[in-house]
Order: C-alpha cells, then sequence, then structure tokens
C-alpha cells in the first residue's frame, strides 16, 4: 500500500508500507543487497495489491499480510540469488513452494498467478537495475546510503 502525504506546499510523496528496516537489525547488514530487497518487496506489494487484491480479500489477505509476504518473498530471493553468485546454481529461480507454504490454502491457479506477478517484479527490478548506478548485486556488500535517508523513514 502506498500512502500519500502532502506538505504544505501541497507537494504529494508516496511511501510504502513496507520500511528499509524490514531489511536490516544492526549497521552492518544496511547493504546494497539489503536495499535490493527492499526494493523488490515494495515493488511485490504494490503489484500483488493490484493484480491481485480483490481476491486475496476473500482469502482474508490484508495489505499488512501482503506486505509481508512481499518481505517473505524478498528475503527468499536474496538467499537464491546469493546462490547464483557463489555459483551453487545455474538459474535463479521462483519456485512454487515458496508461495504454497506461505499461502497454504491457495489454490493452483492463484499460487501460478501470483508466481507470475512475481517474476514480472523481478524482471522489471533487474532492468531498472541495468541503468541504476548503485549497483546492488555487483557491489552487494557494500554500504548503502539509502538506508539512511530521511524519507524513506517515514
Amino acid at each position: 500500500m502506498v500512502i500519500t502525504l502532502k506538505t504544505e506546499e501541497e507537494e504529494e510523496f508516496e511511501y510504502s508500507v513496507i520500511k528499509p528496516t524490514s531489511f536490516y537489525s544492526c549497521e552492518h547488514e544496511k547493504t546494497k543487497l539489503n536495499w535490493f530487497c527492499f526494493e523488490i518487496a515494495v515493488g511485490l506489494f504494490d503489484e500483488i495489491k493490484k493484480d491481485h487484491g480483490r481476491r486475496l480479500k476473500k482469502h482474508k489477505i490484508d495489505d499488512k499480510a501482503i506486505a509481508e509476504f512481499s518481505i517473505y518473498i524478498s528475503k527468499k530471493m536474496k538467499d537464491i540469488v546469493l546462490q547464483k553468485l557463489a555459483g551453487k546454481i545455474d538459474t535463479v529461480y521462483i519456485s512454487y513452494e515458496m508461495v504454497e507454504l506461505y499461502f497454504p490454502t491457495f489454490n493452483d491457479r492463484l499460487v501460478n498467478k501470483i508466481l507470475d506477478t512475481i517474476s514480472k517484479v523481478w524482471d522489471e527490478q533487474l532492468s531498472f537495475c541495468e541503468i541504476c548506478p548503485t549497483r546492488c548485486i555487483s557491489e552487494k556488500d557494500a554500504y548503502c546510503i539509502m538506508f539512511d535517508d530521511e524519507d524513506y523513514c517515514l
């Protein structure tokens, strides 16, 4: 969920319910790879809510649950990215089990639709990463100053 705030000058700023603090517990965890995971989680939340929000409400899945799921998936993807970078696997994958374990009552059709959304967000994020100067993947262990930006901490 994106919250829109207005300043005295009536400028609009949007903030996600997913906060960067979900991706670090201490100063040395403020890495570029964790920032990448934050960006993935925000994208997942927005797209899952947009594409599946109505259907998920029927399953009693609210915005908080979608946010928690988005954080869960982005952290799972972090593990997969690290395996790929270490040469332990050949391809980054998005598994059916990640969704099914989190939402065991979902039918196959809904799980597959959510997987399609995860894949779409992943591809969009990687496309953005190609032009972004931050280099979150290639400099994965470097300190990320965006975690210290007050605009993300609202």
